[in-house]
């Protein structure tokens, strides 16, 4: 099954650090915070102050200026883990790339409305759908998504982020292309070098069945002798 924590360097990474930038739409709900005699902070680490509030409580850690400039791991792991990650469940969907891929649009867009197809929601349906698979429940989205990944997870995984690509430009927000464009190469070859695509469909292979079927007459024989 996959594991939130496997691609959490690279989110570190891509997010950077503090944006006060007035092309994120975050910017219309900045931090009261002054870091360095500078103010307007909307974002640390990819987690915006609105999410870093809103949070807190569930999560249980104190929502001041001190921990958003600073936002401690022990912060952003409990707000990955618990704000993105499991929108989906993703701890029980058995492709890492998948669950991977369906947490960056959490964390882009948001978890959104199955009613409105808003959000996460609204993206992954729409990427179904253009697939001529229509969803019928927003775990239905999931379902589909793991049954399209058990025929070939890459290509699926591929696909969707050339869906994400393409979907960037329909938003229609020129400032902010160029960057996330560039954030979805960044994961993409992150991916292709991170990603094994194969445990799961190789975890039977030639060599597995054998030492199987020996382990198992290995373990008949002994029943059949005790059993004398």
């Amino acid at each position: 099954m996959a594991n939130y924590q496997f691609a959490v360097p690279y989110f570190l990474k891509k997010e950077g650090g503090l944006s006060k930038a007035k092309t994120d739409s975050a910017s219309k709900n900045p931090s009261p915070c002054n870091y360095n005699g500078n103010t307007g902070y909307h974002t640390n680490k990819g987690v915006t102050y609105s999410s870093f509030v809103g949070l807190s409580t569930k999560l249980k850690y104190t929502a001041n200026c001190t921990n958003f400039l600073t936002m401690p791991n022990s912060i952003w792991s409990k707000i990955f883990k618990n704000g993105y990650w499991d929108f989906w469940k993703s701890d029980n969907i058995p492709y890492q790339s998948i669950a991977d891929f369906m947490t960056w649009t959490v964390w882009g867009s948001g978890g959104g409305s199955w009613t409105k197809k808003t959000g996460s929601i609204g993206f992954l349906y729409g990427f179904l759908k253009s697939k001529n698979i229509k969803a019928s429940s927003k775990n239905n989205i999931k379902e589909q998504l793991i049954i399209l990944a058990e025929q070939n997870e890459q290509n699926l995984w591929l696909e969707l982020i050339k869906y994400r690509y393409d979907w960037y430009e329909k938003l229609n927000q020129p400032a902010n292309l160029k960057g996330w464009r560039n954030g979805l190469d960044g994961y993409k070859k992150w991916g292709l070098k991170n990603y094994t695509f194969k445990e799961k469909k190789n975890f039977l292979n030639k060599k597995n069945i054998k030492v199987l079927t020996i382990t198992l007459l290995f373990l008949g024989s002994i029943y059949y002798l005790k059993s004398k």
